[in-house]
């Protein structure tokens, strides 16, 4: 890409996040918050997986958060696969409350975030997710993450925000989750491909789940 165009990117960037925050303050007074099932009712069991602990996060992480619902549990398959799944909902995104995104997170708890990836679990390009192998401490996992809200699926922060954007203008709903999946290797790495599976499968069997929880 081209200084020019690099430039040109940067500049549309930065005019649709000030139109952007202006569009979400000027329709603070129409906000739209559909109704929808609390992730305290999200079934124990997806498939064969079943709900094998479900965690109560502490008040100083809860705050700093700021979701205004959160799941975060452990579920564990018949061939011994365990798979962590979070997921934080926003009922509005105005007022600086809004997601954290994984890339700041990880790397700010020491994780290093490696061989990223794109993919759709519905097969929808519109519908991507990421992927990483994340490693802490001789610890490895691979980790699925995505923006999911509106009947969208993001793997873009920005893209996620630009949506938001669209949103509140077209529909007066800022309403949106960040949903989270990992899986943790060997520490040696070999069982990778067999994480790297799980992570997607798992994905694909919780999606048509999420609508009563995260609404079209």
């Amino acid at each position: 890409m081209s200084e020019r165009m690099r430039y040109a990117c940067m500049l549309a960037l930065l005019l649709a996040a000030a139109g952007g925050a202006w569009a979400l303050h000027a329709r603070s007074d129409r906000q739209v918050v559909p109704s929808r099932a609390s992730l305290a009712t999200f079934p124990a069991a997806i498939g064969e997986w079943r709900q094998a602990d479900a965690r109560t996060l502490g008040a100083g992480v809860t705050r700093e958060l700021a979701a205004d619902d959160y799941l975060s549990r452990t579920f564990t398959a018949p061939n011994g696969a365990t798979v962590y799944l979070f997921i934080a909902w926003y009922g509005s995104q105005r007022h600086r409350r809004t997601f954290h995104s994984p890339q700041n997170c990880l790397p700010g708890a020491g994780w290093t975030m490696a061989d990223h990836r794109l993919f759709s679990p519905t097969g929808d390009p519109r519908k991507t997710i990421n992927e990483y192998r994340i490693e802490h401490d001789g610890s490895r996992m691979i980790a699925l993450y995505w923006y999911h809200g509106r009947g969208r699926m993001d793997a873009s922060e920005y893209r996620g925000r630009l949506h938001t954007i669209e949103d509140a203008i077209t529909r007066g709903r800022t309403d949106g989750a960040l949903v989270r999946i990992l899986v943790p290797m060997d520490k040696e790495g070999r069982l990778e491909a067999f994480a790297r599976q799980t992570a997607r499968d798992f994905a694909a069997r919780l999606l048509p789940l999420l609508p009563p929880y995260l609404p079209d």
